[in-house]
């Protein structure tokens, strides 16, 4: 799939804007602070979906939005200002680069699969066996690992 040119240009603007090149000098760190940030935000959407989909029964629903949810948003803002500026430093390239968007289109999907839950489900509400329930957890569990996966397929394709 191509992108329009005016869109090309914007991000031509981007990459060879002060941001960009900053981001090119750092761009090794910027990829650490990606990769410990996504550790740690894999890691709480992960217990926290296993917990709605009945593991680890001994932590409450509302402990885990309490403390897991809290971290995973923290590191949230990490991933995403990292991939921003690491996004900036290679704008053109990524652009066109089909994981990359395909990353972004689970990403999409991950987000909006969170707000619905936070719409549907009050953490002081106990949260039985739903069918509804499993299928957030699932539909989370799948989309974060495809943004896993996506992101390392990104520097091969």
């Amino acid at each position: 799939m191509d992108v329009p040119v005016e869109s090309m240009n914007i991000l031509e603007w981007l990459e060879y804007s002060a941001i960009g090149e900053t981001a090119r000098q750092f761009y090794p760190w910027l990829e650490v602070m990606h990769i410990l940030g996504f550790s740690v935000l894999i890691g709480c959407v992960a217990i926290f979906d296993l917990r709605l989909l009945g593991y680890y029964r001994r932590l409450s629903i509302a402990d885990s939005v309490r403390y897991l949810l809290r971290l995973a948003r923290m590191s949230f803002i990490i991933v995403a200002l990292s991939g921003l500026l690491l996004f900036a430093a290679q704008a053109t390239l990524l652009a066109v680069n089909p994981a990359f968007r395909f990353k972004l289109l689970l990403l999409a999907i991950a987000l909006l699969n969170a707000v619905i839950f936070h719409w549907k489900f009050s953490p002081s509400r106990q949260v039985k066996q739903l069918i509804f329930v499993k299928a957030i957890a699932i539909i989370s569990l799948l989309a974060w690992m495809g943004i896993v996966i996506c992101g390392r397929f990104i520097a091969y394709t």
